[in-house]
């Protein structure tokens, strides 16, 4: 009877082992959609029987000892860099999409034609100076310009603030995720520790959430021995045990630009972010947004300091009774090439003619004041340029406004110009008067301010387009005219036109290496998403060869489990 009831055992634990293995090859069947799934597979081991004799132990058939999940720890690490590495290079190409679509002239009506259409007008100018028609359309096209820079560096910082907006949303989304592990971590030790079985559809949703935060920036995961799982952003940890720190963002401004940064909640720390989203979204506000619209306030500062420059040497078709710098000098007591000056437009040592007419007699007397800015001695300060007109200058009285702006004011019965000593052109060699902003075309000291002096969208006659008191004289519309073929310091040694292309040129070199970056990435992450596959994905082909293989192991068992209690009948009926 011993050997009927060992092999009774033996059968029934056939049974039920073979039994539990469809099950869990029927539960990889059923989720062979689910990306998320990892194949398990049923440990089988044999069982101990008793002995039947001397040094005689058959066994007791087959047992399930374990649930198996397939996962290769170190390709999954290397899959989560590379989806970081992936997704980073995604943000940063969108990014880039986002900024270079300002400087694409797809249209005709970007910065590129608006340059184009500004200096081709002056040019127009000095062919027909006295036209104020042909003057008109120079000074609206110079407003367009304007209008176009402003308006270009008030999209781009929009669409730096666009990307804070998407890391906190991101950043939010995380700190969920992370909590979400947290509490997993809890759930999985309590099932796994108190001996109710393997968590793994738990584990499985673990590392969902952890792929899905290696998406947002690099992590490094540490399975503890009890079951839960650290998680660490770069050098710190994220979440411990069945606790997370936390994330959260923080405003701050670098000048006059908002940076939304990644925080640890509970200590307020910087999170080092490396790779994934966060990473992208971050070079793209930091070397494309914010980069770009500082270039964009150098390529307007050297557009002003250009043009005004030589159109304060100019003369329109009338001249002056009075005139207000348009800048502001900090300190009137200052060297005005100093930093308590506060010019944005330095002006250096040399001189520049004021032209005083006598409107009884036409006839003009030049002036020349010196401005002293060598460096040696006692440099020149406002107050000094104002004492000097006043003492050497007849018929132009000087002064400075409330808010510290040079003012010149003609006597009754004369007027004045500037760059000009009677038949012969003097250029200001000091470029103070353009510093000041005395005589400009432009006002402003970049592309947040650009503007055309309000005098001149008023009366095209102000548009300095001659440089001496001729009729029919152009040539310093001309002078303007060939800025954009002309180097300048402003620029670091580029022309206009240079400088504007350098931009969008390396806007498009940026794009393109991203796009490689990108690329490869993918491929990086294609080829570990299908060896992850083979490990841990469902091959229904192979699911079909065990749902066959532990079918006809049940059948064998079941036809044993028959052929003993055959035995068993036989040995009962002997009995009776």
């Amino acid at each position: 009877m011993g050997l009927v009831t060992s092999g009774l055992t033996a059968g029934r634990n056939a049974l039920l082992s073979y039994q539990g293995a469809l099950q869990v090859v029927g539960n990889n069947v059923a989720n062979a959609g689910n990306v998320d799934y990892t194949r398990q597979s049923a440990e089988l081991s044999a069982v101990n029987g008793t002995s039947i004799g001397p040094g005689l132990r058959p066994g007791a058939g087959v047992a399930i000892t374990g649930l198996k999940r397939h996962v290769d720890e170190a390709l999954d690490n290397r899959l989560r860099a590379s989806v970081g590495d992936l997704q980073s290079a995604i943000a940063q190409r969108q990014g880039i999409g986002q900024i270079e679509v300002y400087f694409n002239d797809l249209t005709g009506s970007g910065i590129s034609s608006q340059i184009t259409d500004f200096f081709n007008s002056l040019s127009d100018v000095q062919n027909a100076p006295d036209d104020l028609a042909i003057r008109a359309v120079a000074i609206s096209n110079g407003d367009a310009l304007t209008r176009t820079l402003r308006a270009t560096r008030t999209d781009i910082i929009e669409t730096s603030l666009d990307f804070n907006n998407e890391i906190r949303r991101v950043v939010k989304d995380a700190d969920r995720v992370a909590a979400e592990i947290a509490e997993l971590n809890t759930q999985i030790v309590s099932v796994e520790a108190g001996g109710t079985g393997q968590a793994n559809a738990l584990r499985d949703r673990r590392d969902a959430l952890i792929r899905d935060l290696s998406e947002v920036f690099d992590v490094q995961v540490r399975e503890q021995p009890s079951g839960a799982v650290s998680v660490y952003v770069g050098n710190e940890p994220l979440i411990q045990h069945g606790a997370s720190r936390g994330l959260t963002t923080e405003d701050e401004l670098d000048g006059s630009f908002e940076r939304t940064t990644v925080r640890f909640a509970d200590t307020n720390a910087t999170v080092n972010v490396a790779g994934g989203v966060i990473e992208g979204i971050i070079r793209a506000r930091d070397d494309q947004a914010i980069a770009q619209v500082a270039k964009l306030d150098q390529l307007a500062a050297g557009i002003i300091a250009e043009v005004n420059a030589i159109h304060a040497d100019g003369q329109g078709l009338r001249p002056f009774t009075s005139v207000v710098a348009s800048n502001v000098v900090d300190d009137v007591t200052a060297p005005l090439n100093s930093l308590e000056a506060g010019l944005q437009n330095l002006p250096q040592n040399g001189s520049f003619y004021i032209s005083v007419t006598d409107e009884a007699t036409g006839s003009p007397v030049s002036y020349r004041i010196e401005v002293d800015l060598d460096g040696q001695g006692v440099d020149t300060t406002l107050e000094d340029i104002v004492t000097a007109i006043n003492t050497d200058v007849a018929g132009v009285n000087a002064s400075i406004t409330p808010d510290h702006r040079l003012s010149l004011n003609a006597d009754a019965g004369f007027a004045f110009t500037f760059g000009n000593d009677g038949d012969s052109f003097r250029e200001d060699s000091s470029k103070l008067l353009a510093a000041l902003g005395i005589n400009t075309f432009f006002q402003g000291s970049g592309a947040d301010d650009i503007a055309v002096r309000e005098e001149l969208k008023n009366d095209s006659g102000f548009l300095a387009a001659a440089t001496v008191n001729h009729v029919g004289d152009g040539n310093n519309a001309g002078r303007m005219s060939a800025l954009t073929n002309q180097a300048s310091d402003v620029l670091n040694g580029a022309t206009i036109f240079e400088y504007y292309n350098g931009i969008a040129n390396r806007i498009a070199a940026d794009g393109a290496s991203v796009q490689n970056t990108l690329e490869a990435a993918e491929v990086i992450t294609s080829s570990l998403e299908e060896q992850r596959q083979s490990v841990s994905g469902v091959s229904l082909d192979e699911e079909a060869i065990g749902l066959l293989k532990y079918e006809r192991a049940f059948q064998g068992a079941a036809r044993y489990v028959g052929a003993v209690d055959s035995l068993l009948q036989e040995l009962l009926g002997l009995v009776r």
